[in-house]
């Protein structure tokens, strides 16, 4: 998908199984996000997204908070920003399980 704002740059969010199958359920949470993705990449107000750093050895991931929902991704820069969506679902459960995310 390409910005209107800057054409040059396009990006695309890829989902993990365990992310699809939360998103399955949650559109609602599903489109929160990912409007999220797009704000933080060419809005206007990209500090209003609740966006942080995961700590510790696994900072390649980040977090982005959507009401008592969290979903975690990477990126992977280059000409196209992909986004993979590594997991998703309330905010005690995505922590526990980020412990078997290598």
């Amino acid at each position: 998908m390409a910005s209107e704002n800057n054409p040059s740059i396009s990006y695309e969010i890829q989902y993990t199984k365990a992310a699809d199958k939360f998103f399955v359920k949650h559109e609602k949470v599903k489109t929160q996000y990912e409007e999220a993705i797009r704000e933080l990449l060419f809005g206007e107000h990209p500090e209003k997204v609740d966006v942080k750093r995961i700590q510790g050895k696994r900072s390649i991931y980040y977090r982005i908070k959507l009401g008592n929902y969290r979903v975690v991704y990477t990126i992977i820069n280059g000409r196209v920003i992909v986004i993979t969506t590594v997991l998703a679902g309330p905010r005690g459960d995505v922590y526990k399980k980020m412990g078997g995310i290598t």
